[in-house]
């Protein structure tokens, strides 16, 4: 049985509320809603791609990992509370988490020794 490491549960945590927030954004019909469905969405298929990456089940990948659990679950949260207008900003920090954590899980010619 393969070893869940801390990367891969706080990488499994940040899927689930960012789709929980993309279930809510679907049908809200704000501005902010609309511009945070397309960002989840690109956010969710960054971190399902990342998720096979053998970064993951290395110690490195648990700060980059925490940071795109916390940015999630800070949308969540707002998406569940109706708080549109801070939405956008949320998801902002939410995306440049994922990206940070895209750059790192892709580096190549990274070599553990």
């Amino acid at each position: 049985m393969a070893e869940v490491t801390k990367g891969l549960e706080n990488l499994q945590e940040a899927i689930t509320a960012c789709q929980q927030a993309s279930t809510v954004v679907a049908t809200a019909s704000t501005a902010e809603a609309a511009q945070a469905r397309s960002v989840l969405a690109g956010v969710l298929t960054a971190l399902n791609e990342v998720s096979d990456k053998f970064f993951l089940k290395t110690m490195m990948s648990v700060p980059p990992t925490k940071a795109c659990k916390t940015e999630a679950t800070a949308v969540a949260g707002l998406v569940a509370d109706q708080k549109w207008a801070s939405l956008p900003a949320a998801v902002e920090k939410l995306e440049k988490a994922t990206k940070a954590l895209v750059t790192k899980a892709k580096m190549d010619g990274t070599t553990i020794t």
